[in-house]
This record gives structure tokens, sequence and C-alpha cells, in this order.
């Protein structure tokens, strides 16, 4: 087995690299055959890689570094564009080993395209060809280096066999686009330097790091950055900017969206959000905010300053022990429980309600309508046994005895209260006279 049928070629991406290794070891091997292939191939390299995912393997046996393959022949970096994360690990990073193994081998197109005027170089060089990442991104519909139309390949398993193979045999298909419009070329090259900006980063940006430049650039553009507001947003800009055929193929639900709507998919891209959007969107907002991929690249590049965390201090109630004990048991029970309610009321923190609630004994009444062990509780309550009004309503006498723990004997008063109308009788006096 010689050098050149394990190493990766340029932009070789992680399933078409499997795939030619298999074929020049086997031949046309189906896909359930190539990965058993590929992982007992691996597991000869270093021990153990026949249980890693596909990139892994396939970094193991090119003696590679898992995160420098997945830079170079991933779909990750367009994948996985953008991170929550304040420092978000490496592509193929063994900090985040289950991305590469769950993520690493995906494609980004539902098709597999290829260009006629590569393959019949590669041929001319190498003796054989390759599938390359470069034309199988999603919106690519023409050769960053020749400028041609791409091909799709025709066949359910495209990667059993190598490109040259399905033009010999007939499989391939000229993509559908509009190669005598000059601003469609154009929009797809600047597309596809905009991807550039991303295939060339070896971990995603942090949110906060792409969001803000995005941000920035909208409000240069008049256009808004929120849910709701009178300035159009970013979708509205780019249907304007992109052409509207290439937008029907590739995005057509964004070409339905009314003016003035809020299109998620887009515009959360320059909102300060806990969720980054997908690399398509990510491409696609560059290529139309931007002049060109070198200002895109200047904006992303420029260092974005954090907000200094603000330290959350212990909030202090401004009512006093006596409101405690005593006044805040009307509200509680004019609110039923409800601690959001209380909180609002009161004008408190949520959070320090329901701990001041719970240090007082009070329990919470989701549920009290509708729960068997409240109506358990209500039995016991009545005379029951605990035992026989549990076993009557089938509930765990540990969950009731919980209940009785919180509030012992003013507890069924304040249930009472609390199931019997919209406005029960003040709490204050039920819990003031327990039996």
């Amino acid at each position: 087995m010689t050098k050149i049928l394990i190493e990766p070629m340029p932009h070789e991406f992680v399933p078409a690299h499997a795939g030619r290794i298999a074929f020049f070891i086997r031949g046309q091997t189906p896909k359930i055959q190539r990965q058993w292939l590929i992982a007992r191939l691996a597991e000869r390299h270093r021990e153990g890689a026949a249980s890693l995912g596909l990139l892994q393997q396939l970094a193991v046996i090119s003696g590679m570094s898992a995160t420098d393959y997945a830079r170079q022949h991933s779909m990750l970096p367009t994948l996985r564009v953008a991170a929550h994360e304040v420092a978000p690990a490496l592509h193929g990073s063994v900090d985040r080993p289950e991305i590469a193994k769950f993520v690493g081998s995906r494609l980004h197109s539902e098709k597999v395209h290829l260009c006629r005027k590569c393959v019949a170089e590669d041929i001319s060089h190498w003796g054989f060809s390759w599938f390359r990442r470069t034309h199988n991104l999603a919106g690519i519909e023409i050769c960053p280096v020749h400028g041609d139309a791409l091909h799709l390949v025709n066949n359910p398993d495209p990667f059993s066999l190598l490109p040259q193979h399905w033009i010999d045999l007939g499989e391939v298909e000229c993509v559908e686009h509009e190669s005598t419009s000059a601003d469609e070329v154009k929009f797809q090259t600047r597309l596809q330097e905009s991807y550039e900006l991303f295939l060339d980063r070896d971990r995603p940006f942090e949110l906060h790091s792409i969001y803000v430049p995005l941000a920035q650039r909208v409000n240069e553009l008049g256009l808004r950055n929120s849910h709701i507001g009178k300035k159009p947003p970013l979708s509205d800009h780019v249907l304007s900017i992109a052409p509207r055929a290439w937008l029907a193929r590739h995005w057509p639900k964004l070409c339905q969206k009314k003016p003035g709507a809020f299109f998620s998919s887009l515009d959360r891209l320059p909102l300060s959000t806990v969720t980054p959007g997908t690399g398509f969107a990510y491409v696609v907002a560059c290529a139309t905010l931007f002049h060109s991929a070198e200002d895109a690249a200047l904006s992303l590049a420029t260092p974005v300053a954090r907000r200094a965390a603000v330290e959350k201090k212990p909030m202090k109630s401004q009512y006093s022990p006596e409101f405690w004990a005593t006044d805040f048991l009307e509200v509680f029970n004019n609110c039923s429980g409800n601690v959001t309610a209380i909180a609002k009321q009161l004008r408190l923190d949520r959070s320090y309600v329901a701990k001041k609630t719970k240090s007082l004994g009070l329990p919470s009444f989701k549920g009290v309508s509708s729960s068997a062990k409240w109506r358990a509780l209500e039995k016991f309550g009545a005379g029951a046994s605990l035992v026989s009004a549990c076993a009557d309503e089938g509930v765990d006498p540990r969950h009731v005895e919980e209940l009785l723990r919180i509030a012992s004997s003013s507890l069924l008063r304040t249930v009472k209260s609390v199931k019997k109308d919209k406005q029960p009788r003040p709490l204050l006096k039920v819990l003031s006279n327990p039996s």
C-alpha cells in the first residue's frame, strides 16, 4: 500500500477520502463495507482506533492530528461556524470527541458535486481524481477555480467510485443555474470567498465575537437588529441583494417571507442569543452585508470587547422580619402560593422569594387541585389513616409525609383556603390559630 493511497488530497473531505482508500484497496464497495475496512485499517495504525468516529480514524490513518484533519478535510468549519462557549473547542478536539464522531463526516449539501475540468486535471497530473469540499458547499454551483458549472452525481452511493468513474458511466448531471447571469456568477463567487473565511479556521467563532460585527454592520446599513421594529430586518436586505432565482433554489422559505417579518434563520444572527446560526446563514449574511470577503474578514477579525461580568450580590429585602412573620402570609394566600405572582407584587427577585417561602415552611401548591398526593393529604387531615389515605389515592406515603414536614398542622387549612375560591379567606388567621 503506497503512501499516496492513504494521504488525503487537497480539500478532499471525510467520506470522499474514506471512499477513495476503500476503492484503491478493494474496488467498488458498499458503504457498510467501507466503514468496516477503514475501522480495521485505523486499528492497525493505532490500537483502539476502531471505536473512534470516521474523521478520527482517517486522521490516524493519515498520521495527522484530528484537529488538523478536521480543519483541512471536513465540513466542520462550515457546519460549526459559531459556538456559545467562551473558548470553543478546536474542530476535532479530544475535549469534544462527540462532535467529531457525529458531525465530522456530515455533508454540507444534499447532492455530491464535481467539476469536470478539475477531474481532467487531476487525472493528467495524479492519475486519479477526488471529490473536493469546495465543490460541495451549500449554495455553490460553480467551480471556484474554473468558474464552470458543477455536475452532480446521480448515484445514491457517490463515494463508492472516484469522480472520473461517474463521468465515464454517464451518471453526472450539470447543475441547473443561470450561467448567463453575470450577477449570479458574481454573487456565488462572493459566497465562495465568504466560505473560505470559515474553512480556514481551526475552531468556531465565540458567538459574541461574531454577532457583534454583524450587528454593527446591520446598524451601519440602517437595518434593525431586533424581533420587531420599523426598520427592515437582515432577511429583507438579503432578499434585495441575492439573486432571486438563486434564492428560489436554495432558500425557498426565505422567498415566501413577508416584508418586515422576522425570519429567525437569518435575523437572529445580529442578535445577542445563545443559539448560533447555520454556516449557510452566516455565509449568506457575510456575502450580502459586506462589499467583499476582505471587508467581512477585517470586520470579523476586529477584537470585540466583552462586558465585564457583573457580580451579583446577595439580594437584601427591604421588608422587615415582622413582615415575613405576619403580613407575608396574607400575600402568599392572595397569590395562591404562586411565587412568580408574589415576587411581582412585592417587587422582589423570584429566586429570593422562593427561598424565603421555603424557609418559612410554606409549600408549593402546584397541582393542588388534581394531584393524588394532595388528595391523600386531605383525607388524612379528615381523619383517615395515612396508610389508607395513600392506598386509596395510589401514592407512596413518603410523598405525603414530605408535605406534612413542610408546614405541619397548618398545611391542610392552607390547602383548603387555596382551593376554596378565587378569593380565599386570609391565611393569616388560619395559620395564627392552628388546632
